[in-house]
């Protein structure tokens, strides 16, 4: 151990080195306190000093004083040795920094015992401050971990740019990191969806599901699925990936845009509070399913409930930490104060529950996530989470699709006798967010007009075949044939999407053939006995603009995305 003695005589300081030197420990001295700063500031090494008091320059308490301000994590304990006995001066030596005091004359084995006490004293220090340097990293780096999921987890949630005006909720996680899944979002029909789902637990091991959940909601949301289809898909996902000791509670729902259809399916949460516009009383819609992530795909009812609502009716859902809350007394709130405060009604439900069950634990730590929700039906408002001005959500859907792009397809011999060619190529268009809408009529087109082509054009086939009683038959069985003996025939399938008002989708279609007379096919639409043309019709009455060029063998149809909803 290195030792700084300090003291203004010369025989003190070579009494205390030869103690010092005697016990192995190394010595340096200084002559007076002024002396013995600048030596303890240059020497990061000393690790005890022993402290005269009485010295020019500055006295030993100045000096103790000055070196313990140097640097308050530096642990270095100061021992006074000193012929005085005066009570006064001990207490500002102790009040100065001081740690300790040996009398003069000085007892070798006071001295040595005092110095090894210290040493111990000095390594507990230590240890502690590394410990806690430890410590201080490691919180830091969670801190970084937990500042990095915490930033994945609000991106992962704030993915809509509207908000639904029906929807009011409320929620407060017992950590950092919420159990509780409150997610929501338009349809693109105008409607809303939501979910409010209670994972096993809180925290972040509960937290950690709500990423694939809220990444599956809004990407099936964005394409008008169902409420069975979304059910299904998150508990094959939760069963998946989910320890077996973890489940997730759930109510999902969607509203019409006209706010009075509700489709809901709820599997393992609480009773959905129902209260009836004007009456006062409060009706319960009983989950009648599994958690999802329990059972496996075969076993689970992805089976809705579908029912009506009416104008200023309130639908409630919440999660266990509402009615579960517990007072001081280790009562719970409970549904029945619940019902109380939901069915008295007001300007804000949500806000009065949130605070009777903060009055009725007050005192009392949150032991659970709370969240509850309230929906009322009526005509859905969308507002902009930017300016709070009213949202056209369907045209907002479309305009997120608005960027140009062109797709073309090149069909030989063998695509040609696929059955299944039109299902593909729908496929690809209808992986292009804002076509979801338009499946259908996108599909009659394509498949009306794909069919025109092939068969009168390719594969020149005569609509008049079908005239007779048995010429669906023979048309289908001459069809086979001649597809069947095709060579080097085509058929070009090409689609654009143009900006406008409305957007619109641009399908030419172009085919190898003689092409056909268009004017007879057309005209065989007036002929309501005749079975075959009639497809024609039902073009003209989807498309804004159906031409054909070419004696037939190419086709342009254009399709409003924005008049079709």
């Amino acid at each position: 151990m290195k030792v700084l003695v300090v003291d203004d005589h010369a025989y003190n300081r070579d009494l205390l080195a030869f103690i010092l030197d005697d016990e192995g420990h190394t010595c340096i001295e200084a002559v007076d306190g002024k002396n013995a700063v600048e030596i303890y500031r240059d020497d990061p090494d000393i690790a005890l000093i022993l402290m005269d008091i009485n010295m020019p320059e500055m006295d030993g308490i100045e000096a103790t004083r000055a070196i313990k301000s140097l640097d308050p994590e530096r642990f270095v304990p100061v021992i006074f040795v000193t012929a005085l006995d005066d009570t006064d001066v001990i207490a500002r030596c102790l009040d100065a920094g001081g740690d300790d005091f040996v009398p003069k004359p000085v007892n070798e084995n006071v001295l040595i015992s005092k110095i090894n006490a210290h040493a111990r004293s000095q390594a507990l220090y230590q240890n502690l401050q590394q410990a806690n340097k430890t410590l201080s990293y490691h919180q830091t780096m969670m801190n970084r971990e937990h500042s990095i999921v915490e930033h994945i987890f609000s991106n992962a949630n704030r993915r809509n740019k509207t908000y639904c005006e029906n929807i009011k909720q409320y929620t407060s996680p017992v950590s950092m990191f919420d159990g509780d899944v409150v997610l929501s979002g338009p349809s693109p029909a105008g409607g809303v969806y939501l979910m409010v789902g209670d994972f096993t637990g809180h925290g972040l091991a509960a937290a950690i599901g709500s990423l694939p959940v809220t990444e599956i909601f809004h990407n099936m949301i964005s394409h008008q699925a169902s409420i069975s289809q979304l059910a299904s898909v998150l508990n094959v996902r939760l069963h998946e990936i989910l320890p077996t000791n973890m489940f997730c509670c759930a109510t999902l729902m969607f509203i019409d845009a006209s706010g009075t259809q509700c489709t809901l399916w709820s599997g393992g949460m609480n009773d959905t509070l129902w209260v009836k516009s004007g009456s006062g009383t409060v009706e319960k819609i009983v989950a009648q399913h599994m958690p999802l992530g329990i059972l496996d795909d075969a076993e689970f009812d992805d089976s809705p409930l579908i029912f009506e609502i009416s104008l200023g009716d309130k639908l409630y859902i919440y999660t266990d930490g509402v009615n579960e809350a517990v007072n001081a007394s280790g009562e719970e709130f409970g549904l029945e104060r619940l019902e109380e405060v939901v069915a008295k009604g007001g300007d804000d439900t949500v806000e009065a529950v949130n605070l009777a069950v903060k009055q009725f634990h007050e005192g009392c730590e949150q032991s659970d996530d709370i969240s509850i929700v309230e929906v009322t039906g009526g005509s859905l408002v969308h507002r902009s989470r930017d300016d709070d001005e009213p949202v056209d959500v369907q045209q907002e859907f479309h305009r997120a699709s608005s960027f140009p792009w062109h797709l073309k397809m090149h069909l030989e011999d063998e695509d040609l006798r696929n059955t299944s060619i039109v299902n593909q190529i729908l496929g690809f268009v209808a992986s292009i967010q804002g076509i979801e809408l338009h499946q259908d009529k996108i599909f009659t087109i394509v498949s009306e007009l794909y069919s025109n082509s092939l068969e009168h054009g390719v594969l020149r086939l005569s609509s008049e075949m079908k005239n007779s009683a048995d010429g669906f038959e023979q048309y289908y069985r001459e069809r086979q044939l001649r597809l069947e003996s095709l060579q080097q025939q085509f058929i070009d399938v090409e689609f654009d999407y143009l900006r406008g008002n409305p957007n619109k989708i641009k399908l030419v279609i172009t085919d190898s053939g003689d092409g056909f007379d268009i004017d007879k096919v057309f005209d065989s639409t007036k002929e309501n006995d005749q079975t075959h043309g009639r497809g024609l019709s039902l073009l003209r009455s989807l498309c804004s603009v159906l031409q054909y060029t070419d004696g037939g063998r190419t086709v342009t149809a254009v399709y409003d995305l924005c008049h079709h909803n």
